[in-house]
């Protein structure tokens, strides 16, 4: 085994996927709202008939082009919202680090009975069984891996 961390997290060319996705989707929802909206009114069911009409009156004041750039400029920050959240699991002989976001969770590997996948989900107890960790990981073969390679045990 070597000291050399192992590194789990999103992909470049995933991290470019969302953000082009977001902006598109963005850009499209808010291009075609107002169509959406007026389409809403026409039905006595639907709720939120002041915002709906909001929606109507923008088109009014915007081109349709503003507001696909206004709404892939919303893409973006929601792209960053989605890749911020993205968690990031690195993977060593002597210590286990998990980021999302702006929380870290350290565990060295004294403190840590299992570290294990369980369905889709990153579990990591203590000596006690006490559940120290238990996160929802699209990454989750990746990470079995880098946890068998670093000798972590896993029940």
């Amino acid at each position: 085994m070597t000291d050399e961390p192992i590194v789990i997290d999103m992909k470049r060319t995933d991290q470019i996927s969302v953000f082009i996705a977001t902006v598109i989707g963005g850009g499209a929802f808010v291009a075609f709202l107002p169509d959406l909206a007026g389409w809403l009114l026409q039905l006595p069911w639907v709720p939120w008939e002041e915002p709906l009409r909001l929606a109507v009156a923008i088109d009014q004041k915007l081109s349709p082009w503003a507001l696909a750039i206004i709404g892939g400029l919303l893409g973006i920050g929601g792209g960053f919202l989605i890749v911020h959240d993205e968690p990031t699991v690195s993977v060593s002989a002597d210590e286990l680090v998990v980021q999302k976001g702006d929380k870290r969770h350290r565990f060295a590997r004294s403190q840590v009975r299992t570290a294990m996948i369980a369905g889709k989900h990153l579990t990591v107890r203590d000596r006690d069984d006490v559940e120290l960790l238990h996160l929802k990981l699209d990454t989750r073969r990746e990470v079995a891996a880098a946890l068998r390679e670093k000798g972590w045990t896993a029940a």
